[in-house]
């Protein structure tokens, strides 16, 4: 049981820290969002566990329903991940030509999945995974600001005041 509030209190901390990187840059979902959204997948995760040792244990104690339960593990976490994208879509903004909140949809669907796996035990790739999540929004964003302009031009090189670009 204390290894599953173990999993509970990881899934918190992550989904803080990623919740704080977009709460500093002021987008539509930030830090109490991300960090729900984490805590709610590592308790559906955590959920589906006890549900499975559950189930094991009784069909182990009554020999007449092991024919009878059938378990399938990734019934629950797939409707977390279903849930999470509707809750996703609602942080996409369209205003005339420009769409918005496109990162912050990927970082709850991320901080869910993190939760997910935090929750089934898999700590190291969870681990990995949120300092990559944390190396793409905050190094590779101003690698984007700086390198690849507005006009999705890719900045080969600076020389006084001409730039050369390529188009994507």
């Amino acid at each position: 049981m204390y290894n599953y509030i173990l999993r509970i209190f990881l899934a918190v901390f992550v989904g803080a820290i990623i919740g704080y990187e977009r709460e500093r840059r002021n987008k539509p979902a930030g830090f109490i969002t991300h960090t729900m959204v984490c805590m709610g997948a590592c308790l559906v995760s955590v959920m589906q566990l006890m549900i499975f040792d559950d189930m094991t244990k009784l069909a182990l104690s009554e020999p007449a329903l092991r024919e009878v339960i059938k378990i399938d593990t990734g019934r629950i976490i797939a409707q977390v991940i279903s849930g999470v994208g509707f809750l996703g879509a609602g942080t996409i903004i369209q205003n005339q030509d420009k769409v918005s909140g496109i990162t912050t949809a990927a970082t709850l669907w991320v901080s869910a999945c993190l939760g997910l796996i935090i929750g089934l035990g898999f700590y190291e790739i969870a681990l990995v995974s949120s300092v990559l999540a944390i190396f793409i929004l905050v190094i590779m964003t101003k690698f984007e600001r700086k390198y690849i302009n507005q006009n999705k031009r890719i900045r080969i090189f600076r020389k006084r005041n001409y730039i050369r670009s390529i188009k994507k």
